[in-house]
């Protein structure tokens, strides 16, 4: 089944290197406090190693009691300060009331530099992250349409966290 796709961006006064180098190793705990029914992301166990190669897992644990798995399928680290970056990763294993709605899903973060007048890099950066959940069949429309709506105010809550803390560290 197709995936259904939510995606938001936010501009960090930053480079993109900088910003993916505060944001991406950051505690998810402190990034994804939750949002209404949402759940925040309360921990992580059973790292297989550093949270920065292609490969490594993690399961992330809710504050719900649900939890899912998390595997780097992607990690491009800024090669200098605006240059663009990418942290893919893949999701599955969700427990909780997500696994009775999703078979698994997808994230992308792109870190890439701001324009600013005349076309320079001086505004910073921009960091962009979508996230795509694969329905079990016959979800899609509570996917899109009930979730959605929902999943896309906390992204939009959390995405703005990131850029704080890249701008701030």
């Amino acid at each position: 089944m197709e995936l259904v796709r939510f995606a938001v961006s936010a501009p960090a006064a930053v480079s993109s290197q900088l910003a993916f180098d505060r944001v991406v190793p950051r505690d998810d705990s402190t990034l994804f406090t939750g949002y209404l029914v949402l759940p925040a992301v309360a921990g992580v166990r059973g790292a297989t190693g550093p949270w920065n190669v292609v490969g490594q897992e993690r399961t992330v644990l809710l504050s719900d009691g649900g939890s899912f798995r998390e595997r780097i399928t992607r990690y491009d680290r800024p090669d200098e300060p605006d240059g663009e970056g990418r942290f893919d990763y893949a999701v599955d294993r969700f427990t909780g009331i997500l696994s009775l709605v999703v078979s698994d899903a997808v994230a992308s973060w792109r870190y890439r530099p701001g324009t600013g007048a005349g076309g320079s890099t001086a505004a910073g950066s921009v960091i962009e992250w979508s996230y795509g959940y694969r329905p079990l069949p016959g979800r899609r429309f509570l996917v899109r349409r009930v979730i959605g709506p929902l999943w896309m105010r906390y992204m939009r809550r959390s995405i703005a966290v990131c850029a704080r803390v890249a701008e701030t560290g």
